[in-house]
C-alpha cells in the first residue's frame, strides 16, 4: 500500500487567513473540528488504497491470500504462522529493534498462489516439479527420474549414452556418487514400493531428494593451530567441521539443480575433480566452482584461504585426506585442504604470513550466532570494535557511563582474559554486527604467537552493586562465565557458549566444565533473570534463589567436557534444585533440577526432570522421561501414548504397557556432538509422536519453529495435484 505523508492540519491551512484569525479567538474550535475531518478522510483514503492493493496477490494482505487462491483453484498449504512463537520473546526483549521477533517462515504461501498458473502450464515436467519442491518446502531439492538409471538393452535408434551398463570404476568421483542424488550409474530394477531407503529404481518412480540443513557463511575467520603452526582447522574452535557448498543462485526454468546449486557438504571426490579443472599454466587469479572468494557474489564460491589478506590461488590448493595429521610439515608450496573434516596443512615453502579463511558451515536453523539476518535482535550501537586480538578488552576498559553498547564488526578472534566489572545499575551490551559472528576466547590472551590460559577458561562477571545487566548477542564464546556479582539480568541471544567450554582437538589440557556458573551466595543474584533465546549453551549451574531462568528456542548440552556424555543440564553446584524456569521449544541434554517449572512447552528433556514445587506450573506437548517429577502434564510423551495403549488392556498386559512404550518412545538424534551440522536434529526414524508432538503438529524441541512436518505435508499436497498419473514419488532426505 502506498503511504502518503499525513498532515493533520492541511484542511485547516487551506482556509483563508481571515477565518483562521477568527478561529484563534474562539480557542481554535474550527481547527479541532477540521483535524477530526482530516483524520477520517485519511482513514477513508487508506482503506480505498488497501482495497485496490488487495486485488493483487503481490500486494494483498495475508488474510486475502486464500481467497485469491480459491479463485485460481489453489489448494491451501499449511501456513507457518510464527506469531505465537515470538510472543514471549517480544515481551522480554522490548528494547530490541524489532518490532516483531518472529523467526523466518520458509513457506511462501503468497508465492505459491502467484505461481499456480505458472506451475500448471509446465505440469509434470521434472524441472517444474523440482522448482515446486523448493518453493513449498524452502529446502534445497533435486528430482531424479529413476527409470533413466535402469540398466536395459540399448535401442540402436535411441542410444542412451549417459546410461552405460558398465561404469568407469577408475573414476573415484563416479563411485562416490552411487546411491545418491547425483548418481549416474545404472541399476537393476527394484520392484519394492518406493520409500526413503529403497525401492527406487523402477519405471514409475521419481525421487525427490531434499536438503534440510542450511549453509551459513563465515568471513575471514582465524583458523586454530593444532599442535603445530602449520596444522590448522577451519573452525576457530579447533574442531572438525565439514565444509559446505554455498549453493548457487536458483537455476532457470529449464534447468535442473546440480551439485553446485544445493547447500550440502562438499564431497572430497568432487572437490578433487573441481581443483583439477584449473588450466595449466594457471591464470593470474585461479578459481574453481568450489574454491574462490565467497565475498565476491559473482563467483558463488564456497571456500577460500587468505594469506596476509590475499586469496591463495586454486592452483596452490590440493585436496587431501587429513584424517591423520602428517607427522612432519610437507615439502612444496601447496596448501592441503580436507573438506570432509575442515582441516588444512601448510607446506614448508607455502605462505608463512597470517592465514585467515572464509567458508560455509552447516546447521539446521539460525541459532547460536552466525552471518544470518539478526537486525531486529540488535540494539543501537555506540562503540564499534574490529580487528580481533585485544580490541574487545580495550573497549571494555575504556567504557564510561551507565549504558554501553559495544558492537563487533567482523568474524575475527578476540581474547578476553580479565574479569568484567559492572557498576551498580550499569547496562552493558556486547553484540555482533548484523551478519557477523566474532569468536570470543575467554580466559586467554595472545603471547608471542601462543595463547596463555587464565582462570580455567572462564571469565568472572563482578558487580559493584545491584541492578546491573549484561547482554551477549550474536557471539561465539569459547569458555565459561562465572557470575560473582549481584546482577539484575543476563541475556544470551543468538549466541553460543561452547558446551564443555572447549572442543579443541588433540589438547589434553583444554578446560572443561559448565558454561555458566552463578555464585551460590544466597544474598546475591536474588533478582537475577537469565534469559536465553535462540542460543546453544553448555551446562547451567544456577542456584535456586535466582529469580528466574528463561530458555526459548535453544539447546542446552549438559556435557562436562569434550567426548563426555550429557549429565547435568540445569542444577545448582550440588546438583540440587536450580531456579524457577520457563522453557519453550528447547532441547535439554541431561538431567534437570528446578525449584519451580512455571511452564515447559514443546520441549525435549532427554534426562530426568525433578521439580521441587509441583503444585504450580505445567508441562505441555513435551517429552519428559517417566521417572521425572514435574507439575501436571498435558499431552506429554511417553505418558500420553501409555494412556492410549492402556485404555483397552487389562491385567498383566496393562501392566506391561508402560515398560514397552518407554523402551521405544524416546527421542533419537542424528548427532549429539556439538559442531556437527546435524547436531540435535531428530532422526527420521524418531517416533512420530515426538516428530509431530508439538501443539501444531510440528516437532518437539529446539527446531520446532522450522515446522518441518508441515513442509513435508505441503510437498505431498502439491504432488497429489501436479505429479503425472501413474508415477510414484519418494521423498529422500539427504541431510
Amino acid at each position: 500500500m502506498t503511504t502518503l505523508l499525513k498532515q493533520p492540519d492541511r484542511l485547516y491551512d487551506l482556509l483563508p487567513a481571515l477565518y483562521r484569525i477568527a478561529d484563534a479567538d474562539q480557542r481554535e474550535a474550527l481547527g479541532a473540528l477540521l483535524k477530526l475531518v482530516t483524520e477520517q478522510a485519511d482513514a477513508l483514503r487508506d482503506d480505498t488504497q488497501q482495497l485496490w492493493d488487495d486485488f493483487f496477490i503481490e500486494t494483498c494482505r495475508s488474510w486475502v491470500i486464500p481467497y485469491i487462491g480459491e479463485l485460481v483453484g489453489n489448494t491451501p498449504l499449511h501456513d507457518l504462522d510464527l506469531s505465537s512463537a515470538a510472543a514471549t520473546a517480544e515481551s522480554l526483549f522490548s528494547d530490541l529493534s524489532g518490532p516483531d521477533l518472529r523467526p523466518f517462515g520458509a513457506i511462501p504461501t503468497r508465492a505459491d498462489v502467484a505461481k499456480t498458473i505458472h506451475y500448471r502450464r509446465r505440469k509434470g515436467t521434472p524441472a517444474m516439479l523440482e522448482e515446486l519442491a523448493r518453493n513449498v518446502t524452502g529446502w534445497g531439492a533435486h528430482v531424479v527420474e529413476f527409470f533413466t538409471l535402469l540398466d536395459w538393452n540399448q535401442h540402436l535408434e535411441h542410444l542412451r549414452l549417459n546410461a552405460p551398463g558398465c561404469p568407469d570404476l577408475r573414476r573415484v568421483d563416479l563411485g562416490d556418487r552411487v546411491a545418491g542424488p547425483w548418481d549416474t550409474t545404472t541399476h537393476t530394477v527394484d520392484v519394492r514400493r518406493i520409500n526413503e531407503w529403497d525401492g527406487w529404481y523402477n519405471l514409475p518412480n521419481l525421487g525427490f531428494f531434499l536438503w534440510r540443513i542450511g549453509a551459513y557463511r563465515l568471513t575471514r575467520v582465524t583458523p586454530r593451530h593444532i599442535g603445530e603452526t602449520w596444522r590448522l582447522t577451519f573452525s576457530p574452535l579447533g574442531q572438525n567441521v565439514p565444509l559446505f557448498s554455498a549453493g548457487r543462485r536458483e537455476p532457470g526454468e529449464s534447468l535442473m539443480a546440480n551439485e553446485f546449486t544445493v547447500k550440502a557438504p562438499i564431497r572430497a571426490a568432487a572437490f578433487f575433480e573441481d581443483l583439477a579443472k584449473v588450466p595449466k599454466p594457471p591464470p593470474p587469479t585461479a578459481t574453481t566452482a568450489y574454491y574462490g572468494d565467497p565475498e565476491n557474489p559473482s563467483t558463488d564460491a564456497s571456500l577460500v584461504v587468505f594469506s596476509d589478506g590475499n586469496p591463495v590461488d586454486a592452483s596452490d590448493v590440493v585436496c587431501a585426506n587429513l584424517r591423520n595429521w602428517p607427522a612432519a610439515q610437507p615439502d612444496g608450496k601447496s596448501i592441503y585442504v580436507d573438506v570432509t573434516r575442515g582441516r588444512l596443512v601448510r607446506s614448508k615453502d607455502g605462505p608463512d604470513e597470517p592465514i585467515t579463511v572464509s567458508y560455509y558451515y552447516g546447521f539446521s536453523a539460525e541459532m547460536g550466532g552466525g552471518e544470518y539476518d539478526r537486525r531486529k535482535w540488535l540494539v543501537t550501537a555506540t562503540t564499534p570494535v574490529t580487528g580481533g586480538g585485544h580490541a574487545l578488552h580495550d573497549a571494555l576498559a575504556a567504557r564510561t557511563g551507565t549504558k554501553t553498547v559495544i558492537e563487533i564488526d567482523d568474524d575475527a578472534t578476540y581474547f578476553l582474559r580479565d574479569d568484567i566489572d559492572l557498576a551498580q545499575g550499569e547496562s552493558l551490551t556486547i553484540q555482533a554486527k548484523n551478519q557477523t559472528r566474532p569468536h570470543i576466547w575467554l580466559g586467554r590472551e595472545p603471547s608471542d604467537g601462543s595463547e596463555v590460559m587464565n582462570a580455567n577458561g572462564s571469565v568472572k562477571i563482578i558487580n559493584g552493586g545491584a541492578g546491573a545487566s549484561l547482554t551477549l548477542n550474536g557471539l561465539l564464546i569459547e569458555g565459561g562465565l562465572v557470575l560473582n556479582g549481584d546482577l539484575g539480568a543476563l541475556r544470551i541471544l543468538h549466541t553460543t557458549l561452547v558446551p564443555g567450554l572447549s572442543v579443541e582437538l588433540d589438547n589434553a589440557s583444554r578446560p572443561s566444565g559448565p558454561s555458566l556458573v552463578v555464585a551460590q551466595t544466597s544474598t546475591n543474584n536474588t533478582d537475577l533473570e537469565l534469559q536465553i533465546a535462540f542460543s546453544i549453551v553448555g551446562a547451567l549451574q544456577i542456584p535456586s534463589h535466582v529469580k528466574k531462568l528463561w530458555i526459548l528456542d535453544s539447546i542446552v548440552d549438559g556435557i562436562a567436557g569434550l567426548g563426555a556424555a550429557p549429565t547435568i543440564a540445569v542444577a545448582d553446584a550440588a546438583d540440587a534444585s536450580g531456579p524457577p524456569a520457563h522453557i519453550e521449544r528447547s532441547t535439554l541434554f541431561g538431567t534437570s533440577r528446578f525449584l519451580k517449572l512455571e511452564l515447559a512447552s514443546e520441549s525435549i528433556f532427554t534426562g530426568v526432570v525433578i521439580v521441587d514445587q509441583k503444585s504450580q506450573g505445567c508441562v505441555r506437548f513435551s517429552y519428559v522421561p517417566l521417572t521425572s517429577v514435574t507439575p501436571q502434564k498435558y499431552r506429554c510423551q511417553p505418558a500420553l501414548q501409555i494412556a492410549i495403549e492402556e485404555e483397552n488392556k487389562t491385567g498383566a498386559a496393562k501392566n506391561a504397557v508402560e515398560a514397552e512404550v518407554a523402551q521405544w518412545l524416546a527421542p533419537s538424534f542424528e548427532s549429539v556432538d556439538y559442531g556437527r551440522p546435524e547436531f540435535a536434529q531428530l532422526r527420521r526414524t524418531c517416533p512420530v509422536q515426538i516428530r509431530t508432538g508439538a501443539e501444531d503438529s510440528s516437532e518437539m524441541g529446539a527446531f520446532c519453529v522450522l515446522k518441518q512436518p508441515q513442509r513435508e505435508s505441503n510437498l505431498r499436497i502439491r504432488l497429489d495435484e501436479y505429479l503425472p498419473v501413474g508415477l510414484e514419488a519418494g521423498i529422500v532426505y539427504v541431510t
